[in-house]
């Protein structure tokens, strides 16, 4: 018996990490999915033995065996994939260039008129990679969605020209509604300039691997440079980025 409660513990610690995010108005598919495989680990450690023979009396017959073994392949795909994926995440965190490049700084949301939190982080981020090259242009990106006063692109600019980074050194993209948007009206702004099409991408770490293969779709060859999340976040980004990574593959946009 007590195995069970010791089992409960790392389940219970892994569920505050999908709840939590919801007192900062953070409630989004990773979340919610968190959390519903978080109370249903609960349940059959708490409550083995009945899960149990219901999944016994459920194979005792035929369309149960069906169903069951259905349920079984989506699972075990389901991991396969979010494990094959996470690899894949975490070795775009570390996907960067030898040489400076051109700095892209994908969108986020904006208060009003003001950068959100994750934004600032990666203006910062792209602030500091700016000031070891001072020779380095930036394209920011983001167009204004629902709750912002101006675009994300440009509060983004005025961030950074406030912080010290010359408006000279700043384009900006202000008309996209999503990542690949971002990235495609980006390649275009570079193409017009005459500038070549190898970037740097700032974004968080989460975000570094679907962003590298959106920007290939543009023809464009892209490294990373991660800003830092809040740990508190990573577990319902991480999750939702699966989700994220799915449609991609599957639908071709995400």
């Amino acid at each position: 018996m007590k195995w069970r409660y010791l089992l409960c513990l790392p389940e219970l610690i892994l569920l505050f990490f999908f709840v939590a995010p919801i007192g900062k108005r953070i409630c989004n598919l990773g979340n919610l999915a968190g959390i519903l495989v978080c109370l249903l680990l609960l349940i059959v450690t708490l409550i083995p033995h009945k899960i149990f023979a219901l999944l016994r009396w459920l194979w005792s017959y035929t369309v149960g065996k069906m169903g069951l073994s259905l349920v079984a392949i989506l699972i075990v795909t389901a991991v396969v994939f979010c494990g094959v994926m996470s690899v894949q995440m975490v070795r775009a965190i570390y996907c960067q260039p030898d040489t400076p490049q051109i700095v892209v700084v994908l969108g986020c949301k904006v208060k009003g008129t003001t950068p959100s939190l994750m934004l600032i982080r990666r203006l910062e981020t792209a602030k500091q990679y700016l000031t070891a090259h001072p020779e380095v242009q930036c394209i920011v990106t983001g167009g204004q969605g629902s709750g912002e006063d101006i675009p994300e692109g440009q509060a983004m600019q005025t961030w950074l020209v406030e912080h010290g980074i010359s408006s000279d050194r700043v384009f900006v993209e202000d008309r996209s509604r999503d990542t690949q948007e971002n990235l495609r009206n980006a390649a275009a702004i570079l193409a017009e300039n005459d500038l070549p099409p190898e970037i740097v991408l700032v974004t968080d770490g989460f975000h570094t691997y679907r962003a590298q293969l959106l920007a290939k779709k543009e023809g464009l060859t892209a490294y990373t440079y991660p800003a830092k999340t809040r740990p508190l976040f990573v577990p319902t980004y991480w999750v939702r980025e699966w989700m994220a990574l799915f449609q991609l593959y599957v639908f071709g946009h995400g």
